[in-house]
């Protein structure tokens, strides 16, 4: 009985040397999984490497064994063979493996030899991504992506940050860039029930507010509508934007926020004590927009309210 399992052992041993041996000469270059294509028609491509023994090059013939059948494949020269699998309908995956028949030359005799490579695993792809028409736009933009086999449900994430989605067919949907920071390229994927896909990177570029004025003249106690403007409506959630100032008591006014699907929204702006300086208008993928100020004093200066005492009402339809 030992004597069996050491014979055994032994005759494993062999045959891991052999077809390790035989698979060192068969190169497989094709990917294990392939997007559909319209012909379904796909390559399947293979070299031979001599490994350093004395091959005879025009004596190799290959053939490929896949779903059971028996093809020959056609020389592309330089020891590399093809063929051209045309898929069965409704079949996405297939195994396969290859055949060489071959001459060498051993002690000076010229010997045929057969050997045959592992099996491999082909799939067939028909929901894949092709790409977005534009890698890189501004936040609020709306922007494509094409490819085959998307469903109601998928959506688009970039920087962890999920995208406005919407379903136009099996081969596209759109999405609006995220508010996120600006200059950089951010990881992007398709997140679906039937697994996600890497879209590579999305590059976020900033986009600015237009306002009605170019410059604040106030005199204390004077008040003005200050409208800003996007080029996009705002996404879901709106555009909070944060304004600050280097002369605080010279203005008085609230931040300003853009509600979802609007485009503009307006602020009363009432002037303080006497001063000049810069109010700044910022939000996320916004390029900073600065308006200069000056304030002179007047004798309504001792009038002037506070910013919370500006109305609800005040500020929206001053």
């Amino acid at each position: 009985m030992k004597d069996v399992k050491v014979s055994w052992v032994i005759f494993l041993c062999v045959l891991t040397f052999m077809v390790g041996g035989c698979n060192s000469m068969i190169t497989n270059n094709t990917p294990s999984q392939i997007p559909q294509n319209g012909s379904d028609i796909y390559p399947i491509v293979m070299s031979i490497r001599p490994n350093g023994a004395h091959l005879i090059p025009h004596s190799c013939s290959a053939r490929i064994v896949i779903d059971g059948e028996i093809h020959k494949m056609k020389n592309n020269g330089e020891l590399e063979y093809v063929y051209n699998y045309k898929r069965p309908a409704d079949q996405h995956k297939a195994n396969y493996y290859y055949e060489i028949n071959y001459k060498r030359k051993i002690n000076g005799s010229i010997r045929e030899k057969f050997t045959r490579s592992r099996i491999y695993n082909l799939t067939i792809v028909n929901r894949y991504a092709i790409g977005f028409e534009s890698n890189r736009s501004v936040p609020g933009s709306v922007i494509t992506l094409l490819g085959r086999g998307f469903e109601e449900g998928d959506y688009v994430e970039i920087g962890d940050v999920p995208c406005e989605t919407t379903f136009i067919s099996a081969n596209s949907l759109s999405f609006v860039v995220p508010m996120l920071g600006h200059g950089d390229k951010h990881h992007a994927k398709l997140i679906s029930d039937n697994g996600n896909i890497g879209l590579g990177t999305f590059q976020i570029d900033q986009s600015t507010f237009h306002t009605n004025l170019s410059n604040i003249n106030l005199e204390s106690g004077e008040k003005l509508v200050l409208t800003v403007t996007t080029d996009f409506d705002a996404p879901r959630g709106g555009i909070m934007i944060d304004v600050t100032t280097n002369i605080p008591d010279s203005i008085i006014m609230k931040d300003i926020f853009i509600p979802a699907d609007a485009r503009s929204a307006s602020v009363v702006i009432q002037g303080g004590t006497a001063g000049s300086g810069m109010l700044y208008l910022t939000a996320a993928g916004f390029e900073e927009c600065k308006i200069p100020v000056e304030v002179i004093s007047s004798d309504e200066g001792a009038n002037a309210t506070t910013d919370d005492d500006i109305t609800n009402d005040e500020f929206l339809n001053f």
